[in-house]
């Protein structure tokens, strides 16, 4: 029989699951070939992955905090350990490194927290909230190097930097494999983790 935990022990458990999500963060981001997955002159991105999972389990504020972690390491990184020349250059710029992946915590959470009043299905409501928080990094970070950046980043794949059409074209091709990927990815780990979590916490 499970006893309830009193309001000390729920804000020593958040402040461990806040501290270990941000620890698989850190890990994942300098660590090659773990949280980055390098094509051409992007990435694939497996670390909206904690980011989602914490906002599905702590809610807004936790999947904010982790967004947090997430950007700022994205940033220190692209100062210090870019993947590539480009990356180095752009996601310098908090607008694209950092508060986009806030804003994927803050979804994430908020998304989840409307749903599963709604839904009696919680595998279902952390599915679309990992799809929603998924898509909303792709279109904000693509959209920010697309708007910052555009001439630099056409210039590095060979893509007329007057030519905005091809330039775009390239974006479009971009989004739909990162943010195809990166979907699938967050609902096959986060769901079932998510689920498996909030039982172990009722036990």
């Amino acid at each position: 029989m499970s006893k309830k935990k009193s309001m000390p022990d729920k804000k020593l458990l958040v402040a461990v699951e806040l501290s270990l999500l941000s620890a698989i963060i850190i890990v994942m981001t300098f660590v090659p070939y773990i949280g980055y997955i390098s094509y051409g002159a992007l990435s694939i991105t497996l670390l909206h992955i904690p980011v989602i999972l914490g906002g599905i389990m702590l809610g807004t504020k936790g999947g904010a905090f982790l967004g947090g972690v997430w950007g700022v390491t994205c940033l220190i990184k692209a100062v210090f350990l870019p993947p590539s020349p480009l990356e180095g250059i752009i996601f310098k710029n908090p607008l694209i490194a950092v508060v986009p992946r806030i804003i994927v915590g803050l979804l994430a959470g908020s998304v989840c927290s409307a749903l599963v009043k709604k839904l009696s299905n919680k595998g279902l409501a952390a599915g679309i909230s990992a799809v929603i928080a998924t898509v909303s990094n792709t279109v904000l970070v693509m959209g920010g190097i697309y708007l910052f950046y555009g001439s630099k980043y056409g210039e590095q794949l060979g893509i007329s930097s007057v030519n905005f059409g091809g330039f775009f074209k390239y974006i479009i091709m971009a989004f739909t494999l990162n943010a195809a990927l990166e979907i699938v990815a967050s609902v096959v780990i986060c769901v079932p983790l998510s689920l498996a979590l909030r039982r172990a916490k009722v036990e």
